[in-house]
């Protein structure tokens, strides 16, 4: 957040002395005694949003007095005034000296921040609506390679923000609904062996490449598309090897000397955080392999999550009290591991994505 000298430093707020002493007291209870203590603690320590999602903290070493505290430090960091900033387009990534506008990849119309000039929430639903339709004509065969054939293979090649988001998403969300849908696999790392794997069995005629790169120039990711390039030209020739390539990038330039149709790529702009860009044309593969009705679902829960961080008193506000609770665990109890376990196979993507989203 963009540095406001009203806006105290929180070790010195009367909340983080409070807390700082009651995490003395609890030190010396047992989770043991904690929970059999209290028979209400289920109810008054987990959260629920919607009809699908329960954070549990009963099992945490903490109670009713830890969170009032730690929401009064929510008051005295203004945190609610730290969101509408950062919902309104404001300058809230210090670092960059930009605002934050991810939000706006999930809204639901065109509606949204203009920032210096820009029109973030037109230019994102028409973007989106091209995402969802270069999809569903892959998925549907309208759209196929140079021979008309369509695709049975979509190849995502991208690294970090444009691999881990996209491939989490389709191994948690895609039915496999029918051989009729591509098998969409991703590419990242340089060695060549992702790249080896996803080519042994696939056909240059009905094999598409995305390749995904804000700058179009990152070392991994350009040097897997020239691989593809070459695998491609073994077979077909220069002009029937562009209509295997799609892309996502910031910079047309480095498109056009790779040789990808106009009408096969697709705007990331400058703005979109590699941790938040699977919500963006980045989602592309992802789209492919879910269809365009269940990406826009997909869309739809994360803009479900916002609203409720957004409108949501900091007692029942889910990702306010999940960071609260990292504050709580790391700041006064001393806890500096953090652990992801997946309860279900279709999530083990899932902690390789949050560890880039946390790192960034």
């Amino acid at each position: 957040m963009v540095a406001d000298s009203s806006v105290p430093d929180p070790s010195t707020t009367p909340a983080w002395t409070a807390l700082r002493e009651h995490a003395q007291h609890l030190s010396s209870v047992s989770l043991e005694q904690l929970l059999d203590g209290d028979h209400d603690r289920y109810s008054q320590l987990s959260i629920g949003v919607g009809d699908q999602l329960v954070a549990d903290f009963s099992r945490c070493r903490v109670d009713v007095t830890a969170l009032d505290l730690l929401q009064q430090l929510v008051t005295d960091r203004h945190v609610p005034d730290s969101i509408e900033r950062l919902f309104a387009g404001e300058l809230v990534n210090s670092t960059e000296r930009r605002a934050a506008l991810h939000t706006s990849l999930r809204a639901a119309t065109a509606e949204g921040p203009v920032v210096a000039g820009q029109d973030i929430g037109a230019e994102v639903r028409a973007e989106l609506e091209r995402v969802l339709d270069f999809a569903d004509a892959v998925r549907s065969g309208s759209r196929g390679g140079h021979s008309g054939e369509r695709f049975t293979r979509v190849i995502n090649i991208g690294i970090g923000g444009s691999d881990l988001g996209p491939r989490f998403v389709s191994g948690a969300l895609a039915s496999g609904a029918g051989n009729a849908v591509p098998d969409v696999r991703y590419v990242a790392g340089l060695d060549g062996i992702e790249l080896a794997a996803a080519l042994a069995d696939a056909d240059p005629h009905t094999t598409l490449f995305i390749v995904c790169s804000k700058t179009f120039g990152t070392l991994e990711t350009l040097t897997n598309a020239r691989a593809a390039r070459q695998w491609l030209r073994a077979s077909l020739s220069a002009e029937q090897a562009v209509q295997h390539f799609a892309a996502v990038s910031v910079n047309a330039a480095a498109m056009d000397d790779f040789g990808v149709a106009d009408d096969a790529r697709f705007t990331l702009w400058d703005w979109v955080g590699g941790r938040y860009s699977v919500w963006s044309p980045v989602g592309l593969a992802a789209a492919i392999a879910l269809g365009s009705d269940a990406f826009q679902e997909f869309l739809a829960g994360g803009r479900a999550m916002d609203e409720h961080f957004r409108s949501t008193p900091p007692a029942r506000n889910l990702p306010m009290l999940m960071a609260l609770m990292t504050v709580w665990h790391q700041n006064f109890l001393g806890l500096d591991q953090h652990v992801v376990l997946p309860y279900d196979q279709r999530l083990a993507g899932l902690p390789d994505y949050l560890q880039q989203l946390w790192m960034e």
